[in-house]
């Protein structure tokens, strides 16, 4: 059986049913219908097909070297201060202190005793 050659004209696209306005609808619909998945994905591989190839010719163009700005958070949980807490410890690592000044001897103190021994 002989293969019939495709009519081009708006007939042939049409067949039998339909006229020239249901098929400008037609196209309408399709082109206002949001796009399939298969087709933007499709489309970001060869974005990125495209990019590699420049990338490797050389011919990309220079991005600047400037990091995306730290996006501040919104709501920082910052823990109240506990006043007695801070006087208690505060007390402490004076009376601490004042404990081992008294105790330990001065660097210099220690080296002139290591010296006199010999």
């Amino acid at each position: 059986m002989a293969r019939v050659k495709k009519s081009r004209s708006m007939r042939g696209k049409l067949g039998k049913t339909g006229s020239k306005e249901m098929m400008k609808e037609q196209n309408k619909a399709r082109k206002s219908s949001s796009t399939r998945r298969f087709v933007t994905k499709k489309a970001k591989e060869r974005k990125e097909q495209a990019h590699k190839k420049l990338e490797r010719l050389g011919l990309l163009p220079e991005k600047e070297a400037g990091a995306a700005p730290v996006r501040p958070r919104r709501f920082v949980f910052v823990k109240p201060v506990d006043e007695k807490a801070e006087q208690a410890k505060s007390d402490l690592l004076e009376a601490s202190t004042a404990d081992t000044d008294s105790e330990d001897l001065s660097l210099d103190e220690l080296l002139s005793a290591f010296t006199e021994q010999k």
